[in-house]
């Protein structure tokens, strides 16, 4: 068992590469040179004796000596001629080949001679054994392996040679020749591979140094640079006789230099951040410093290891500016403002003070996207953030929401509420006052005017999410009042919980039949004959009441039923007149309804709508369909085509609210409308502000400069019918004045006749 250990250890001594192989045919050479001589010399002093015997011998080995000579010479001329793995197979067998000849010496020729001449053998047979050391330095295994079938054999024999004085002595001080020759060989191939290792290391490191991307530089425990890499020089531009030698204290920044001291004491130091250089440059650097001790553990100095993240921590830098800036307007964007609001919820004076934020909104920005172009739109918004940032004292804040959304916050402005009020009234006509002057936008004088929400953030309150949803609510409920300013209160969550429920019940109102249509006479001015009517509908809540449509309407338009109660009224309205046509008392040009101009963007909305009528058997003209300005200009890129196709079969269309919206011309322009509706808001004042008699004036020229016709709506006494009919006798109004609207049943009796 331990004979196969050992033969297993030898068989995994050496790890045989090209390197090997190319050593031991070129040390093969002068080593097979001295065999030939070595040859010689035995035939001189053994052919007395052993006579032909030797000469065979002799013969025997020259033959495989001069082969060994011609495959170490073809080696050298054409190694490729065979892989490196077979050239190596065959130096192995030659050179044991070659053992076992000289081994004859031993174990077959010492017994046909006398002592003299057997101690000869044996000088002949260890000094070959010694030379072998040399010659086969390069692989420890055969090395280890000639020598053994040298040896052993001789070894064997010296042990029964009785008649050969001091046999025993021989043998075994063969025995210990050969134990001293093995473990010589293999200390030799453990020495030269520490050697190769401990090359290879100091080259690696060598290499390292010199070439590595890091600024490395080592320094002795007095903070004396001892020596720098060239990559230490490039990162602060100097030679490497201005860095060897400097003594490290002199380096104005103290973190550094405290960072070097503690490294020689503590075994490992690191820093990442700012250093400005001895020539005044600024870097980022992330540096790691280590002792280094001698074999006694004694510390000699430390190495340091410079990384330049100087272009990394600038992007860095960048990147976060523009994850929490505004690309458009460089303010802070929507990420930016919620780390603002938590470095100031979490700051130790909010414990104390009142801060307010206003959240403001500009009113029909959209009309400017729509109507002048998004570039346009972009300008204004730099425009209003200049303005803004202006205004603003440098412990504010004015961020960009989105959109056309800003928010500006005062913290800290005072530990009295009514001090805080006061000063949230104050600054907010500051900010509307920004928006008196025109905007100048590419030439042209843009009005804008902006809807604020004001939300007081009371001392302590930390609740990010609820300061935003009171914004804004607060903001919402602006945009309604008239004044275009609101501050938050309890009653406004109060009015939102409201409306929840209200656009929750709205889901049931047409399941439920709680939605009801009434109808409101459109008259000659001249006159009062009924033409036709406008369908209204109203919604009967179980326990809020009749609710006109201003009521539920928006809320129907966010819960996305808007299109089930237009489809609803359009059935309502087409059994109605079905119902009057066949008791023959159908007598109007028309009704219209109203269609918000989202509805368009519904597939084969058209389509629909002219199948409806065919199926009760109206025509493409019995019913006329009314759309808002606002939601026609919201809405015109996919609802022209619509409005076109339905105007192709026969369908009028009407615009209603007309002159609320953001320049009417154009679309009238680009449209075919059948009727103008005019606001009520135009006539509201007419009997008493001239002004307002030559605004309608001027709308109605541009009404019958497009050949429209044209309805006023909301006449409510006679001096504003007598005006408007001195205007034009042929127009038609719809108002209080002559019937507000009534049931299906109440129209059907007094106008269907």
């Amino acid at each position: 068992m331990n004979l196969k250990r050992l033969f297993s250890t030898i068989k995994e001594l050496q790890t045989v590469d090209d390197s090997v192989i190319i050593a031991l045919y070129t040390l093969s050479t002068r080593a097979l040179l001295v065999v030939v001589l070595l040859a010689i010399l035995v035939i001189i002093a053994l052919y007395p004796v052993l006579h032909g015997s030797i000469l065979v011998w002799a013969l025997s080995l020259m033959l495989l000596t001069g082969y060994r000579l011609y495959s170490a010479y073809m080696f050298k001329q054409n190694p490729k001629k065979y892989s490196m793995a077979l050239w190596y197979k065959k130096f192995i067998f030659d050179a044991i080949l070659t053992a076992l000849v000289f081994s004859t010496l031993g174990f077959i020729f010492i017994h046909q001679v006398d002592p003299y001449y057997q101690l000869y053998i044996v000088a002949v047979l260890l000094g070959l054994s010694l030379g072998s050391t040399v010659s086969l330095s390069a692989d420890a295994r055969l090395n280890i392996m000639y020598s053994a079938i040298l040896l052993l054999p001789l070894i064997y024999s010296m042990a029964f040679l009785y008649d050969t004085p001091l046999h025993i002595i021989l043998t075994i001080s063969l025995i210990l020749y050969f134990l001293a020759q093995a473990t010589n060989i293999y200390n030799m191939y453990k020495q030269k591979n520490a050697f190769n290792t401990l090359q290879s290391e100091h080259m690696l490191l060598n290499s390292l140094f010199k070439n590595a991307p890091l600024g490395i530089f080592t320094y002795d425990k007095d903070l004396k640079v001892l020596e720098c890499n060239e990559q230490l020089k490039k990162l602060f531009e100097y030679e490497t006789d201005e860095i060897r030698g400097m003594d490290l204290h002199l380096l104005p920044d103290r973190d550094i230099v405290k960072v070097l001291e503690n490294a020689i004491i503590e075994g490992t130091e690191s820093y990442e951040g700012p250093y400005v250089s001895l020539k005044n440059k600024s870097f980022w650097i992330d540096a790691k410093v280590f002792s280094f001790t001698d074999l006694d553990n004694n510390i000699l100095g430390g190495v340091g290891m410079i990384e330049d993240k100087t272009k990394e921590h600038t992007a860095l830098i960048d990147l976060e500016y523009m994850v929490q800036h505004d690309v458009l307007t460089g303010l802070l964007n929507r990420r930016g403002f919620r780390i603002y609001m938590e470095n100031l919820v979490t700051s130790p004076k909010h414990q104390t003070y009142f801060s307010i934020l206003f959240y403001l909104d500009l009113n029909q920005f959209k009309s400017i996207n729509d109507s002048l172009g998004h570039q346009v739109g972009d300008d204004v918004l730099l425009a209003v953030s200049k303005r803004l940032t202006n205004l603003l004292g440098k412990d504010c804040m004015v961020s960009r929401l989105g959109g056309d959304e800003f928010i500006i916050i005062i913290p800290h402005v005072s530990e009295d509420k009514n001090m805080a009020n006061q000063e949230a009234e104050e600054f907010s006509r500051e900010i509307q006052d920004l928006f008196l002057e025109p905007f100048i936008i590419k030439e042209m004088h843009l009005h804008i005017k902006s809807s604020i929400g004001i939300v007081l953030m009371d001392p302590g309150y930390k609740d990010i999410v609820e300061i935003i949803r009171h914004a804004d609510l607060s903001m919402y409920q602006a945009k309604i009042d008239n004044g275009h300013i609101a501050y938050y209160d309890s009653s406004l969550d109060k009015q939102q919980k409201e409306l929840f429920i209200l656009q929750h019940d709205l889901i049931y109102a047409v399941k439920n039949n709680q939605l009801g249509l009434f109808y409101q006479p459109v008259v000659s001015i001249d006159g009062n004959i009924v033409s036709s009517a406008e369908a209204l509908v109203r919604w009967e809540h179980p326990t809020r009441g009749s609710l006109s449509p201003q009521d539920f309407i928006p809320l129907a338009m966010k819960a996305g039923l808007i299109s089930q109660i237009t489809w609803w009224v359009l059935d309502t309205i087409c059994q109605h007149i079905s119902h009057w046509k066949k008791e023959n008392r159908w007598n109007l040009e028309y009704i219209s309804m109203n269609v918000n101009a989202q509805q368009f963007v519904e597939n084969d909305f058209a389509r629909e709508f002219l199948k409806k009528l065919k199926e009760y058997g109206l025509e493409t003209n019995d019913i006329m369909i009314e759309i808002t300005e606002r939601s026609l200009i919201d809405n015109f890129d996919y609802t022209e085509d619509v409005i076109t196709e339905l105007r192709r079969q026969g369908v009028r269309c009407a615009i209603d609210d007309f002159g609320t919206g953001y320049s009417s011309l154009s679309y009238l322009k680009k449209l075919s409308f059948h009727t103008l509706k005019i606001d009520k808001e135009f006539i509201k004042n007419i009997e008493t502000s001239a002004k307002e008699v030559h605004l309608v004036s001027s709308i109605l020229g541009i009404g019958r400069q497009f050949d429209y016709n044209i309805v006023i709506e909301g006449i409510e006494n006679e001096q504003q019918q007598e005006l408007l009919r001195e205007l034009d006798p042929k127009l038609r109004y719809q108002g209080y004045h002559f019937c507000k609207a009534i049931d299906a049943e109440e129209f059907s009796e007094r106008f269907l006749t």
